[in-house]
């Protein structure tokens, strides 16, 4: 019978080596969570990650401002209401682009927060169907979507009072709908980094920031807002307009 209570014998190097080298191919774009003697990236290397994973997040913007304009259009033009109550308001002062500027602008949230915010409200459909965007409502709906993923993702945020100024509503009315909001989402705010990724292709892409504006452009001219399964943008628009159906 074998001594199990024996010390373990001498590992080579070449056995450390082979093993560290297979845990290296197994965690392939993971190299920045782990120390340098592990395979993984130097401070500086981590840097420029981050400052490239900032710069390819930035267009973020620009994309869900344009698709949330044909969103709240096309709803508003095909009579879509929500039955989402308290999110109901007068007619929004500005177009849905220029609000989501605006957030952008004053709500100091990272632009992940953007589609994290999309994919809360996709979320909330799927528990209640009548959810869609319109005029009437994007001003308060998609600002508490991005509000809440801005509390839940970044490390510094701006507070209720900010974000009901950036808004435009009382604080009061803000404290309201931030509760109902996460009630109805039963507050399941977690988003994956695989789901993030697969979102963000999905809205951005490869292909270029004209290209995808004529490509959106003629998606929204669809009678059905879903139109054919071609370029990512195409796919974006489909993905937001689930919203309205």
């Amino acid at each position: 019978m074998e001594d199990v209570s024996a010390p373990p014998g001498p590992v080579s190097q070449a056995s450390i080596q082979m093993s560290a080298t297979q845990e290296h191919q197994g965690r392939t774009g993971l190299e920045h969570t782990f120390p340098i003697e592990q395979h993984g990236i130097c401070m500086r290397g981590l840097v420029q990650a981050m400052k490239l994973d900032a710069q390819k997040q930035e267009q973020l913007v620009e994309v869900i401002a344009c698709v949330l304009d044909c969103t709240v259009a096309r709803n508003d033009s095909n009579g879509r209401k929500s039955d989402l109550v308290a999110f109901e308001g007068s007619h929004a002062p500005i177009a849905a682009s220029a609000y989501v500027r605006r957030i952008n602008r004053y709500g100091g949230c990272s632009p992940c927060c953007f589609a994290v915010g999309l994919m809360y409200l996709e979320r909330l459909k799927r528990r209640n169907h009548s959810v869609c965007l319109n005029s009437c409502n994007f001003q308060r709906l998609y600002l508490v979507a991005v509000m809440t993923a801005a509390k839940f993702l970044d490390d510094f945020y701006y507070s209720n009072k900010h974000w009901a100024e950036v808004g435009g509503i009382s604080l009061q009315e803000l404290n309201c709908l931030e509760l109902e909001f996460l009630f109805r989402m039963g507050f399941g705010l977690n988003i994956t980094r695989e789901d993030y990724e697969s979102y963000f292709t999905m809205l951005v892409g490869n292909g270029s920031p004209a290209a995808q504006g004529q490509a959106a452009n003629a998606q929204g001219k669809k009678e059905d807002g879903m139109g054919h399964k071609a370029l990512s943008w195409c796919d974006v628009t489909n993905a937001i307009t689930s919203m309205a159906h």
